[in-house]
């Protein structure tokens, strides 16, 4: 299965630099829309079967202006929803605070939130479920940064620190994958 993987566009949480977890539902600001309209253009050429995406507005409306004027049916996945930040959500990110909940050896359990094991767990059942189901097809995946880290270090490996707040994801970008 070939996999397109691209993150949302920007949120007004994102350009202020907080915690915008799997509880906290914003649209994209105008430079979010005008990322999602040039990556439509960097993926206009690329045929895909099928959109999954979170069901969160923002990679909702991301895969919706990704996937403008095509005849492609978009589906919503709750295992794909952004990590769940609990009492962390709409926090200022520190290096401090992103050190500590990405680290995967201390599996950090975020007060009312959501372990990075169990995050990580819904993720690789989701793709294990996928490629079960469209082994043959090309799909297109819109989801979130946190989804984004756990996918490039299963894709690309885990950095010698075991620490995934050294993958960095911008929003909009894509990721090209054979799973």
């Amino acid at each position: 299965m070939r996999i397109y993987y691209v993150r949302h566009g920007q949120t007004d949480l994102n350009l202020m630099k907080k915690m915008q977890g799997g509880e906290t539902e914003k649209d994209l600001n105008e430079t979010g829309i005008k990322q999602a309209q040039e990556t439509k253009k960097i993926l206009e050429n690329i045929k895909y079967d099928l959109v999954i995406c979170s069901p969160m507005n923002r990679a909702k409306q991301t895969a919706q202006i990704i996937n403008e004027g095509r005849n492609v049916p978009i589906i919503t996945d709750e295992r794909i929803r952004e990590r769940k930040l609990g009492e962390y959500e709409g926090c200022e990110v520190t290096d401090e605070m992103e050190k500590k909940i990405w680290d995967y050896d201390l599996n950090y359990n975020i007060p009312k939130g959501e372990n990075l094991h169990d995050f990580e767990k819904r993720i690789l059942e989701f793709l294990k479920e996928t490629k079960q189901k469209y082994d043959d097809k090309t799909i297109l995946i819109v989801a979130h940064g946190g989804v984004a880290k756990v996918l490039k270090a299963h894709l690309y490996g885990m950095p010698d620190s075991k620490n995934l707040s050294e993958i960095s994801v911008e929003n909009c970008e894509v990721i090209e994958a054979e799973i």
